[in-house]
């Protein structure tokens, strides 16, 4: 019996135009002619053209896929997103050739987006696909790859008509992706129209998730190098598109970003106060960064900051490394640029200061900075957030003040003071009190590290941590310096903690904390006093002011603190009416001050 071919033909046409969605028409504006709707024509199509080229080939690392470079922070990983995104990575490239057995895969992966669509790395597959589809199309049949694609751009603009309340996800979902489907497949009118809304929201969230010089809020910080990652994929794509550009006040916060993501880079890599995977490391993202970005300051500081640099002459003339926003609730001090330069980032959106004390590529504080208060016996707590009351950062040092309301009439006052040349970092607590009280119980816990070995010296109250590499010295100036003499209190350890307790009276207690970080002043011998304050010839109780000595192998300093209001008094032959000082006392018994507060 003869068989009618061409009824068999249009029959097997009509079948194929059936699985195309309603919206995949073709681009009025389209060169090609081509009808997607005649399978074997879009899929020729789509394995002979020229443009768009692979993202790959157009960003740093050839052989890394862009969508590898950041991972969202997620409580349920998924393990086969970064396998996934490899491999899909490999074919969208043209890298490795796709195989009939990726049409199982992703006919599974369909199956499971709804039952998944919490996890925040989602998107990265999504994105993963939309750029492998090209090329998929020589190996699955039309209706999962219509069914694929469909699914996509129903994701897209179900993302672009939904009002998020984590505005970090818009920017995946609502941004990339749209930009992504407009950026592969021009030919289809719904997919380009995609191109200029999704812009906008990238637009709008480079300038409204940051503080204006590039920096989220602090509880996004965990979301920085992943959002950086996706603004620079979406970067890419918008400058290889006719007709999409981000406006100059974006891009500016893109390049400020690029540098805030230098600034925050540990020794080897990771981001700082990050752990797993939000703080990995890939190089590609910030050489790709760096390109896009295209500020000559910020490629100087990249050769000293990141991994294997080549940067070795002084950073003198690159803008200080050093940086706080009160916007964003976080303050980075650091005393250069450089990789083994020490540095001090604060995160004061909590009831406890989160911090990381990094020098010498290694860190030493990281985690909350437990502190408890007593008055007259009675515990208090902390009642408000953490108020930032000074910020100075020049060429002798970085200082930061925080201020924190405690219940039962306390304030506790923290300031931070790290020494630009002399490499030491001064913490000064101050806790004041509205009434004064028979006895004030201060208690505080530093962050250090698990690998740090701590030890305590024999007859002496300094703390001696031992990491792999270095050394670091810890005095609690408030303190006695002879373990035998504890009425001010001691330092010791506490279920394996270093714990330092104070006790005094009034209606304010000051309990000071010196961290040796200089290499030469390891293992020197070292000394530090309370020193005596005077007004009007008057030696000052220590609720009123203090002052302190140190010195050890690196140098010799001076510390003052005046707890009350503005007044006249005299600390080492020095008449002062400041709030505070930090100075250097030279070999011919000359005061150089590093900080100087001045008093209201």
């Amino acid at each position: 019996m003869a068989t009618d071919t061409s009824a068999q033909s249009k029959d097997d046409q009509a079948t194929l135009k059936s699985t195309v969605p309603a919206w995949a028409k073709p681009a009025k504006k389209s060169s090609t002619g081509v009808d997607c709707r005649n399978w074997e024509a879009w899929r020729k199509h789509l394995a002979t053209r020229t443009q768009p080229v692979p993202l790959q080939t157009l960003v740093s690392g050839k052989k890394s896929p862009p969508l590898a470079w950041a991972l969202f922070p997620d409580e349920v990983i998924d393990t086969r997103t970064i396998p996934l995104v490899t491999k899909l990575g490999e074919i969208a490239s043209g890298r490795t050739k796709p195989t009939a057995k990726l049409a199982g895969e992703l006919e599974g992966w369909l199956g499971s987006i709804e039952r998944r669509i919490a996890e925040r790395n989602l998107i990265l597959e999504m994105l993963a696909w939309a750029h492998a589809l090209p090329r998929l199309a020589q190996v699955i049949d039309a209706k999962l790859w219509w069914q694929a694609i469909d699914k996509l751009m129903s994701h897209a603009q179900d993302a672009a008509a939904t009002n998020f309340t984590n505005k970090i996800f818009e920017q995946g979902l609502a941004g990339e992706l749209p930009l992504t489907l407009a950026y592969l497949f021009p030919e289809l009118a719904a997919c380009r129209e995609l191109g200029k809304p999704a812009v906008e929201v990238l637009d709008q969230g480079m300038q409204a998730l940051t503080d204006g010089e590039g920096l989220p809020k602090v509880e996004h910080l965990l979301h920085l190098r992943a959002l950086l990652a996706c603004w620079t994929r979406s970067l890419v794509m918008t400058q290889a598109t006719s007709g999409l550009k981000l406006s100059k006040d974006a891009y500016i916060q893109y390049q400020w970003m690029v540098r805030q993501a230098l600034r925050l880079t540990r020794a080897d890599g990771t981001q700082t106060l990050e752990t797993g995977i939000s703080g990995a490391y890939n190089k590609h993202l910030f050489q790709t960064s760096l390109v896009l970005g295209d500020d000559q300051e910020d490629d100087l500081i990249g050769q000293f900051t990141l991994p294997k640099g080549k940067g070795k002459a002084s950073d003198w003339q690159l803008p200080l490394p050093s940086y706080e926003s009160d916007w964003s609730k976080f303050a980075c001090l650091r005393s250069h640029w450089q990789r083994t330069s020490p540095r001090f980032t604060v995160r004061h959106d909590f009831d406890l200061l989160i911090v990381e004390l990094e020098s010498r590529e290694e860190v030493i504080f990281s985690g909350l900075w437990d502190t408890k208060i007593t008055i007259d016996g009675v515990e208090s707590t902390p009642v408000g957030e953490w108020d930032q009351v000074g910020w100075l950062a020049d060429e002798d040092g970085d200082y930061l003040e925080l201020e924190q309301e405690w219940t039962h009439g306390v304030r506790l006052q923290r300031l931070v003071f790290l020494a630009r040349e002399d490499e030491f970092l001064w913490v000064m607590d101050s806790v004041l009190l509205d009434e004064p009280a028979q006895k004030i119980e201060y208690e505080a816990q530093p962050p250090i590290v698990q690998q740090a070995k701590i030890q305590l010296a024999d007859e002496t109250c300094e703390a001696f941590l031992t990491l792999p590499k270095s050394q670091v010295t810890l005095l609690p100036v408030g303190i006695n310096e002879w373990r035998s003499d504890s009425l001010l209190g001691k330092c010791e350890l506490q279920e394996g903690k270093l714990t330092m307790r104070q006790v005094g009276q009034g209606k304010a207690l000051v309990a000071p904390l010196f961290v040796d970080l200089s290499k030469k002043g390891q293992g020197k011998p070292l000394t530090w006093r309370q020193c005596t304050v005077a007004e009007k010839l008057v030696i000052q109780p220590r609720d009123r002011a203090v002052g302190y000595r140190v010195q050890t192998g690196a140098g010799h300093w001076l510390f003052y603190r005046s707890l009350t209001g503005k007044a006249s008094r005299t600390f080492m032959g020095v008449n002062l009416i400041s709030e505070a000082i930090v100075a250097r006392l030279d070999e011919n018994g000359d005061i150089e001050k590093l900080l100087e507060v001045q008093a209201t």
